[in-house]
C-alpha cells in the first residue's frame, strides 16, 4: 500500500513553541536565535509549530526564507510581508503608479518578480520601505520568523538592509514586533550576533534546539505504520539508524517516506535500497559546491575532516597540506588566511571557529562528503 498524500510526518515540538511565545508574551525577551545545522527541523518547527500557534493568538507571522532570493534579501522581506498581509498587488502597484519606473509584478503563491530599468536599486529600497510600513500600519503584533538569517553577512550590499532590519526590530519604544532568527551557519552567527560590531550584537537570546530523541523515532514509526496499512519496524534498530545519522530528522524521515512508497516493509532492506540514493541526492549540492572549489580549500577541509581542528598555520600541519596540495607554498602564510576566509563566507558557510584558533565543519553532512572523498582517493592510491 502507498504512502497517503496527507501523511503529517510532521513531529510537533509543542511545549518548546509554547516556551518560546510565553517568553515574548510576558516581556521575558523579544528576540530569539536558533541555530543548528542543516536537516535539524529547524524551518519546520518555526512555520508548523510557532506560527500556527502564534496566529491562534490574534498575532501577525511573516516568515522570511533569505535564501528565497540569494542576489536581494531585502526583497525576500518585502515578498514576505506581502504574502503575510495578503494585499499585494494593491500596495505595490499603488507604489510604482505614476513614477519613471518601468516594473512589472508576478505574483505566484506569494512570488514577487520586479523588472526595473534602470533605477533597480533605487525600486527595491521603495518596495522595502513600504513593507516596513505595511508591518507598522497593522494594529497586531507582529512575529518575524527570519530563516536563513547568516546569508546577510555573506555580502557587504546587504548591510544597509540589515541596519534598517534590526533598527525596525530593536530601536522602538513599543513591543510590537518580536523576532526568531533560524540559521546553519555558526560563523554566520558570530558576524551578525556575537561580535561587538556585529550587526545584532546583544540584540538577541541564543535557545537551544536540542536533539530529537526515542520519542521522535517512535513517532515517525507510528506514522509509518499508519500509512502502510499496518507495517512495523523495528524501534531498536530504526533508533540505530537515526543515531548513525547524526540525529537528523529531516534525513529519517526521507527514508522512511522512500521505503512507504516503495512499499518496503524492513528497515535494513530500506537502507541497503534507498540509503545510497537519498545521501547522493544530498550530496549533490555538496558536489557542486567541492568542483568551484580552490584546491587550497579543498585541502584545508580534508585535513579537517581527518580531526586536525587547530595549529593551521605551524609548520606540520603546512607540511601534511602541500602531500594533498602539492603546488600549496608553504612560505605564504596568506594562503591558509585566504582559504579559511573563503571558506567561512561560501554558500555553505562551510567551516567555523568553536574556540580561537580550532575550525569546525559548520555541517556534519559535508563533513562526511569530504571524508568520504578522502577515503576514496586514499583507497585508489
Amino acid at each position: 500500500m502507498a504512502a497517503s498524500p496527507h501523511a503529517n510526518w510532521h513531529y510537533p515540538r509543542t511545549d518548546l513553541a509554547e516556551k518560546i511565545l510565553k517568553s515574548f508574551k510576558a516581556g521575558l525577551a523579544e528576540r530569539f536565535t536558533i541555530f543548528a545545522p542543516r536537516k535539524r527541523g529547524k524551518t519546520e518547527f518555526v512555520q508548523r509549530d510557532v506560527a500556527p500557534m502564534a496566529r491562534e493568538q490574534g498575532i501577525l507571522v511573516v516568515y522570511v526564507d533569505f535564501w528565497r532570493d540569494r542576489s536581494s534579501p531585502s526583497m525576500a522581506f518585502a515578498t514576505a510581508v506581502m504574502a503575510a498581509r495578503r494585499e499585494q498587488e494593491s500596495w505595490f502597484t499603488n507604489l510604482v503608479s505614476g513614477s519613471n519606473l518601468k516594473a512589472s509584478l508576478k505574483l505566484f503563491g506569494g512570488d514577487l518578480s520586479l523588472e526595473v530599468s534602470p533605477q533597480k536599486k533605487h525600486a527595491e529600497k521603495k518596495v522595502v520601505e513600504a513593507a516596513f510600513e505595511e508591518l507598522e500600519a497593522t494594529s497586531k503584533p507582529i512575529l518575524l520568523l527570519l530563516d536563513e538569517v547568516q546569508h546577510l553577512a555573506t555580502d557587504p550590499e546587504f548591510s544597509d538592509f540589515t541596519a534598517a532590519l534590526r533598527s525596525f526590530m530593536t530601536a522602538r519604544s513599543d513591543e510590537k514586533i518580536k523576532g526568531i532568527f533560524t540559521g546553519s551557519s555558526q560563523e554566520g552567527l558570530a558576524q551578525l550576533f556575537k561580535r561587538t560590531k556585529a550587526p545584532f550584537y546583544n540584540a538577541s537570546s541564543t535557545l537551544d534546539f536540542p536533539d530529537l530523541g526515542e520519542a521522535f523515532v517512535i513517532f515517525e514509526l507510528d506514522v509509518f505504520k499508519r500509512v502502510t496499512g499496518g507495517a512495523y519496524l523495528n524501534k531498536e534498530r530504526a533508533t540505530d539508524i537515526f543515531e548513525s545519522m547524526a540525529r537528523s530528522p529531516g534525513r529519517f524521515t526521507d527514508l522512511l517516506k522512500r521505503m512507504a512508497l516503495e512499499e518496503v516493509h524492513d528497515i535494513d532492506e530500506g537502507i541497503a535500497r534507498f540509503s545510497d540514493a537519498l545521501i547522493e541526492e544530498e550530496y549533490q549540492q555538496f558536489r557542486t559546491l567541492w568542483d568551484d572549489m580552490h584546491f587550497m580549500d579543498k585541502a584545508l577541509l580534508t585535513m579537517i575532516s581527518r580531526g586536525e581542528h587547530k595549529g593551521l598555520y605551524s609548520e606540520d600541519y603546512k607540511a601534511q597540506l602541500k602531500t594533498i596540495y602539492p603546488e600549496f607554498d608553504t612560505t605564504k602564510k596568506s594562503s591558509i588566511q585566504n582559504a579559511v576566509n573563503r571558506l567561512k563566507s561560501n554558500t555553505l558557510n562551510a567551516i567555523y571557529s568553536s574556540e580561537h584558533g580550532v575550525w569546525r565543519f559548520t555541517d556534519p553532512a559535508f563533513e562526511h562528503f569530504v571524508r568520504t572523498l578522502d577515503n576514496t582517493s586514499d583507497d585508489t592510491e
